[in-house]
């Protein structure tokens, strides 16, 4: 049995998230699969509606908190939900998550049979025209991955290379000591989390540059951490397993997303005790893709996309909002 576990607080964006909260508690009933929700009850209308929504639900426990406070702490409202999970395996998801339930499965089975110790699933996070077409069935996940690998602009803003969407076993959870809940709003926390799941598995080495924190548009131009961990994906993107995201507004002045330049402060600490000078820099994603390609019979020219590194251009941008945000730079 699968579990999904999922942080939820309303502070933000409310009748959005407890929308696609009751969509994911519906599918992943027809799916028959549990979700245990991370819950920061701030005792407002808009709680009292999930919690009355979510009683309809017999596959969805809500382990509760309280704290009033600016901050929404993620670490928390997972540690907190997964004290609720009673089966072998588990997601880590939220609402913001398409739903796609069968492929969260197939890899709890692959799980399952030791075929791998974890999977963790790259994340297409959809424009608003995207999402439209997705959640409206205009198009199948399958038409939308379609888009994806045709070069198609306006569905997507960008692919997460690793994201924090993994399947693993319960125990495991335990064994690496759950979430670390000193980070506290947005970022980090996930990386973190991965590092310590694929360090007990001996899969993650730290070199010198481990600590560098430089996104790119290419899951496969990864550096320092990201790269780490992008290896564990390399899998999942020959294989086109690609989790979707959901659209929503976001406001990066919001406190929410402030804090990242403050958690990145506390990984960088715990980490930085851990860097092992001795360890040569591993070979670029790009090398290590290519040579997976070769290994199981396929050829890298199939994933064209993943090699897109363009910067952030007009065409991306599907609002008028973000549209002018990105014109003037704001």
């Amino acid at each position: 049995m699968l579990t999904a576990i999922v942080p939820l607080d309303l502070k933000r964006r409310p009748k959005d998230l407890i929308e696609k909260a009751k969509k994911l508690a519906e599918k992943a009933a027809e799916n028959n699969i549990k979700i245990v929700f991370g819950y920061n009850n701030r005792n407002t209308s808009h709680d009292i509606n999930f919690l009355k929504s979510m009683g309809k639900y017999l596959n969805v426990k809500i382990r509760q908190t309280q704290n009033f406070g600016p901050s929404i702490n993620t670490s928390q409202l997972r540690n907190l939900a997964f004290e609720g999970v009673d089966s072998e395996f588990i997601i880590l998801l939220d609402v913001d998550i398409y739903p796609d339930f069968p492929l969260f499965i197939e890899c709890q089975k692959e799980v399952y049979q030791e075929k791998k110790p974890f999977i963790i699933l790259p994340c297409l996070y959809l424009t608003k025209h995207g999402t439209k077409l997705l959640t409206n069935r205009t198009l199948d996940k399958d038409q939308i991955k379609d888009k994806f690998f045709s070069f198609s602009r306006k569905e997507f803003l960008h692919l997460a290379s690793p994201s924090s969407i993994v399947i693993f076993r319960k125990d495991d959870y335990s064994r690496i000591g759950g979430f670390n809940e000193s980070f506290s709003g947005h970022g980090y926390e996930d990386f973190d989390f991965l590092i310590r799941l694929g360090s007990a598995y001996k899969l993650i080495k730290k070199p010198n540059d481990f600590l560098l924190d430089i996104p790119y548009r290419s899951p496969l131009f990864a550096v320092g951490f990201r790269k780490s961990l992008g290896k564990l994906c390399i899998d999942s993107l020959v294989k086109k397993r690609l989790a979707f995201h959901l659209y929503h507004e976001k406001d990066s002045d919001e406190f929410y997303y402030k804090s990242r330049k403050n958690n990145y402060v506390i990984f960088s600490d715990i980490h930085m005790k851990e860097i092992d000078t001795k360890i040569e820099t591993e070979e670029t994603l790009v090398e290590q893709f290519i040579s997976h390609c070769n290994l199981i019979g396929s050829t890298y020219q199939l994933y064209s996309i993943f090699f897109d590194n363009k910067p952030g251009h007009i065409d991306r941008v599907d609002t008028l909002k973000r549209r002018l945000k990105f014109i003037f730079n704001i």
